[in-house]
């Protein structure tokens, strides 16, 4: 018998379920989890090739960078009490996933970079240094603006790690609580800027201007220093000393091209010009200290920024393509009904 609303000739709303492939595919970050799951299997090929071990760090292998490896975590926890706090549990898990997989690649990440001048001895900083050297007023005037800001500001020597914390705290708060899609793509293009810059590490291997001639930081300098000892225990120690202190220095490889500071800081300064254009009031001005001070602390050649900002185009643009091309049923509807 058919009920009044039918006699009425009302039509009922329909009602509609997301398949379950749909929903499968929103807990499961699968792109982040294939590349975590491609790069740990390359870095794990490369370390038996070549009878390298794989390290996990120390307790205090960043203490040497005045940071310890709480800090991290702790801007992750940010997002995730975020996350519990706007009761959008789907996501939690989507953290934890991606918590996982950044962590995997970052491991494999610091090892290659560990391990760059040993799988392939060949040093590019000669060439590199004589680029410099054909485009120095390039250089003196990142070593110019350097002394002008910390004549002006103070001292500033901390701010080049702390510029680029900065950012990266900011994205993950900001663009998980507006937009989580957007948030996403962040996360994966900073993932893949990692993997392949790790693999860039072992074409044209460098250790840095530094080698050469100090940087205006003194901060960075001791750390440089640091590093270098490291490096220079490295090479006749052999895989005895990789078994031995890779773990208490598994984040002191040294490795200039490209400059993955300038890369990574170029993903979180690229999604706010396009999805939180009000950020790119504070954005804009740290990335450009960043790209400077990068030259100023003799960390990196002119040639690593360039190959770094190349190196975020090309992530952006294969992550923009796998979402578009993979995944076009995760749109905004889709993360607000979670």
């Amino acid at each position: 018998m058919a009920s009044s609303a039918e006699a009425a000739g009302a039509i009922p709303a329909p009602t509609t379920v997301a398949p379950a492939r749909i929903a499968l595919r929103f807990h499961l970050p699968l792109p982040e989890i294939f590349l975590a799951l491609a790069f740990v299997a390359i870095g794990l090929s490369i370390g038996r090739i070549f009878g390298l071990p794989i390290s996990l760090p120390a307790s205090s292998s960043l203490a040497f960078t005045g940071m310890g490896n709480l800090v991290p975590a702790l801007v992750v926890a940010a997002g995730l009490l975020i996350t519990f706090l706007t009761q959008r549990a789907a996501r939690a898990l989507y953290f934890a996933t991606v918590l996982v997989s950044y962590g995997a690649i970052l491991i494999i990440h610091f090892n290659i970079k560990l391990w760059a001048h040993v799988i392939n001895p060949a040093v590019w900083d000669y060439r590199f240094w004589q680029i410099d050297e054909t485009l120095r007023p390039a250089i003196d005037g990142s070593l110019a603006i350097h002394r002008m800001l910390a004549l002006v500001i103070g001292p500033i020597d901390w701010l080049y790690l702390f510029a680029f914390l900065a950012m990266f705290g900011c994205s993950i708060i900001v663009h998980s609580s507006r937009s989580f899609l957007v948030f996403r793509k962040a996360v994966l293009t900073a993932m893949l800027v990692h993997v392949l810059g790790g693999l860039s590490y072992l074409a044209m291997p460098a250790l840095g201007p530094f080698i050469y001639e100090h940087g205006a930081n003194a901060l960075e300098s001791h750390r440089q220093l640091f590093m270098l000892g490291a490096h220079n225990a490295s090479l006749p120690g052999g895989i005895p000393w990789f078994a031995k202190e890779g773990p208490q220095f598994l984040a002191t490889g040294l490795g200039a091209m490209p400059s993955l500071h300038v890369a990574s800081s170029a993903v979180f300064a690229y999604y706010a010009w396009r999805h939180e254009r009000h950020l790119s009031w504070l954005y804009l001005p740290l990335f450009a200290f960043i790209m400077i001070e990068a030259i100023a602390t003799r960390w990196h050649y002119l040639v690593d920024i360039v190959a770094g900002l190349g190196l975020t185009a090309l992530a952006i643009f294969l992550v923009e393509y796998t979402f578009r091309r993979w995944l076009p049923h995760l749109n905004e509807g889709v993360y607000r009904a979670r």
